[in-house]
């Protein structure tokens, strides 16, 4: 067997999900989502990467399969195909989400240090007694430690996703990934400037975290971005029932959700 014949056998023996990662290392060697998107943008539609996973998913199943039954090997394309488009669609989600959630967290960064800023410029002795200000201060600590919860809910919820359908590889782009790091930190140092502030103001300690909370906040985040990815791959390989299906599942899901993303007492991490 000549060397090109054993490669291309490797190749076929690809899973969806392997060819997936291949894939997602081959996008990530770009640095960025902008800068990989721009390198595709002038490609034909049968080299774009979704045309080009589908191909080899197709092609790998009827290599593996090959003399076996007709409808063996159609139930297996199919499921192929499903998985493969799927995990595509999910590394987009990722990725997409994490670039919303951190755009809403700078605003809401600069927001809380702006009123940090003011509550810690007040050095009037009354303000202990002042039930303005305290309140203020109070607000403060709850958000920045309910904003610091739900950025670590979303990083655990992206492990856990990744764990489960891309091999424990990270789906977010480098620097995607290396932002989300850094915003995390800078919201831990704000909410522990706003607990320091809390307590020389002689504020009540603030209440102790609740895991369960975060859990449950982590596995509906974990929905976020499972379920919709799942629709929009079926969607797009023409299975608009069983697509319409999950979606509307999901919806009923987040509306019947007895989960209260409210500031509680969470601590800083």
């Amino acid at each position: 067997m000549t060397l090109k014949r054993r490669l291309d056998g490797v190749e076929t023996s690809l899973s969806p999900t392997q060819l997936v990662l291949r894939w997602l290392a081959e996008a990530h060697a770009f640095g960025s989502l902008e800068a990989y998107v721009t390198s595709i943008l002038d490609l034909p539609g049968d080299q774009q990467p979704i045309d080009r996973l589908c191909r080899e998913a197709y092609e790998g199943v009827h290599a593996r399969l090959r003399g076996k039954p007709a409808e063996q090997i159609r139930q297996a394309v199919n499921s192929a195909l499903r998985e493969t488009v799927f995990r595509f669609e999910l590394v987009l989600r990722i990725n997409v989400t994490a670039h919303e959630l951190l755009d809403r967290e700078t605003l809401i960064e600069t927001i809380f240090a702006s009123q940090l800023a003011m509550l810690a410029g007040d050095d009037r002795a009354e303000r202990l007694s002042d039930d303005l200000h305290l309140r203020g201060l109070d607000q403060c600590r709850r958000l920045t430690l309910f904003r610091v919860d739900e950025l670590l809910a979303s990083r655990d919820a992206r492990s856990a996703v990744e764990a489960r359908y891309l091999d424990r590889h990270v789906a977010l782009f480098p620097d995607v990934a290396a932002a989300f790091d850094d915003q995390l930190h800078r919201s831990q140092e704000l909410a522990a400037m706003a607990l320091r502030l809390a307590e020389l103001d002689n504020l009540p300690p603030a209440a102790p975290p609740d895991p369960e909370a975060l859990t449950a906040r982590t596995a509906e985040l974990v929905a976020d971005l499972v379920e919709p990815a799942k629709a929009t791959a079926l969607q797009k390989l023409g299975e608009s029932e069983r697509a319409f299906g999950i979606a509307a599942a999901w919806v009923r899901g987040k509306r019947a959700s007895t989960i209260v993303n409210a500031p509680g007492g969470p601590t800083a991490r």
